[in-house]
């Protein structure tokens, strides 16, 4: 009785999605403020880091599925840690585990 109890429940719980299914959302604005600030004024404006992380995004949301799923998975991990996430960092890692 208790295994049919656990199965209605998990099929009423819907279908489990693996947050690696989609291109993960990143606050593009914190993560280029804090790359701006942390060049010193000697970086470039903020506008062309907007610009080239909404380019990335976009070639994600196209090729996301290429990827293998354990490379996003640990990608969308390591560009999380130590700061803002970058979608530029996570296509270069993406890029590097398909090589």
């Amino acid at each position: 009785m208790l295994t049919v109890g656990l199965v209605l429940i998990s099929l009423s719980a819907g279908p489990a999605v693996p947050a690696t299914d989609t291109v993960p959302r990143f606050d593009i604005a914190v993560s280029c403020d804090t790359a701006n600030k942390a060049a010193s004024g000697i970086g470039r404006p903020v506008q062309a880091c907007l610009d080239d992380e909404e380019k990335a995004r976009t070639a994600l949301e196209m090729r996301w599925s290429e990827y293998p799923i354990h490379a996003r998975q640990s990608c969308t991990e390591s560009v999380s840690v130590g700061g803002p996430p970058s979608y530029v960092q996570l296509i270069t890692c993406l890029e590097m585990r398909k090589q």
